[in-house]
């Protein structure tokens, strides 16, 4: 299994966290860390060291999931992790890739291409109205109760 640490500014990784688990049921090995206001660098930083030092323990490989390339939870992850193997740092996470990528860690140990493939898989999930009309037109799933 991979492991996985989100984070991100404010309520965004226990936001996403939240949805990932509504939808996917409670996950192992997975530490979120958000980046708050009144958080130094310092202490946000510690975090993410704590948590990459308990997953290594139980896990090969970690995926560091993030909101924002460029942002201070990207930069700080990536400063950490940037002489260390068996690490992925992913940013502009969507809940698709948390989604598919929870499911599909449990069988893979090779971060580096399950990284390969929920990037894809975020790509995917980013669409218009407009340009999946036709699915929703010919589609007989009942949602009512939720997906």
């Amino acid at each position: 299994m991979i492991g996985f640490i989100i984070t991100g500014h404010g309520a965004y990784a226990p936001g996403i966290h939240g949805a990932m688990e509504m939808i996917t049921g409670k996950q192992e090995k997975v530490k979120v860390i958000p980046f708050l206001p009144e958080m130094t660098l310092e202490v946000f930083k510690n975090e993410i060291v704590a948590s990459i030092d308990t997953l290594k323990k139980e896990v090969s490989e970690i995926i560091i999931f993030s909101d924002l390339l460029g942002g201070t939870p990207f930069k700080i992850a990536a400063e950490i992790v940037m002489n260390q193997g068996g690490i992925e740092i992913v940013s502009g996470t969507n809940l698709s890739m948390l989604v598919e990528g929870s499911i599909l860690r449990l069988g893979m140990s090779s971060s580096q291409e399950l990284v390969n493939q929920l990037l894809q898989t975020g790509k995917d999930g980013i669409s218009r109205l407009e340009s999946i009309s036709e699915y929703f037109k010919n589609d007989t799933e009942d949602f009512s109760d939720g997906i």
